[in-house]
């Protein structure tokens, strides 16, 4: 379970997708690098975002409430889910709350503690959408350049020094309401127990190869 919280999460940190969406919609997060990641399913209604791996064996996702600022990892196959206390989020989240694609760099510099140094390049395109190219530094030291989709206001391309991705296959559209629902039947757990278990099972012994 924990490599797979670590995988959704880190889609989260890298990526950042936490916007004040004005519009639902789906799509798929694809890594260009490095290259050989997983790509990720995202569903988007007005409060939350779902993730979802679409490599993983078993079924797992997560899910995130904008307006409580929370997040919280399902996984199917034992019916468990963990929720992260609120504020435990992406440090990039101003980044993604954009009112005016044509006015982001006030975002983005609230994402990283020195001058982000960001510019606006101009109007482009990015996979037939309508963008907004911009480059700076974000909030892990990373300098690049993103794209703010100018319907959607948010940022659907990130090409930097150590990775990039972008949004490919966006569906607008109205999102069915139980994806962002935890069914009944799950039972909630408590986040330090779930991080004692996994350091137990981390400091048992492997078995000898033969």
């Amino acid at each position: 379970m924990s490599r797979r919280l670590i995988f959704c999460l880190a889609v989260l940190l890298f990526f950042g997708i936490i916007p004040a969406f004005a519009q639902e919609f789906s799509a798929d997060v694809v890594r260009l690098k490095p290259t050989g990641m997983p790509t990720t399913k995202i569903f988007v209604n007005h409060e939350m975002v779902r993730f979802d791996s679409m490599t993983q064996p078993s079924k797992s996702y997560v899910l995130v409430d904008l307006d409580k600022r929370t997040s919280s990892m399902v996984i199917a196959e034992n019916k468990t889910y963990v929720v992260a206390p609120p504020g435990h989020m992406p440090a990039s989240i101003p980044l993604f709350r954009i009112d005016d694609p044509e006015n982001a760099c006030p975002a983005w510099d609230k994402t990283v503690t020195e001058k982000a140094n960001c510019k606006k390049v101009g109007d482009d395109t990015v996979n037939g959408r309508r963008a907004v190219k911009y480059t700076g530094t974000a909030y892990n030291g990373d300098a690049g350049t993103a794209w703010i989709d100018s319907k959607l206001k948010i940022t659907i391309k990130w090409e930097g020094e150590k990775g990039a991705a972008e949004l490919q296959n966006i569906q607008e559209g109205p999102q069915t309401a139980s994806l962002f629902q935890i069914p009944s039947d799950y039972e909630k757990l408590d986040p330090s127990s779930v991080r004692a278990a996994s350091k137990q099972q981390k400091a048992q012994p492997k078995p000898p190869v033969r």
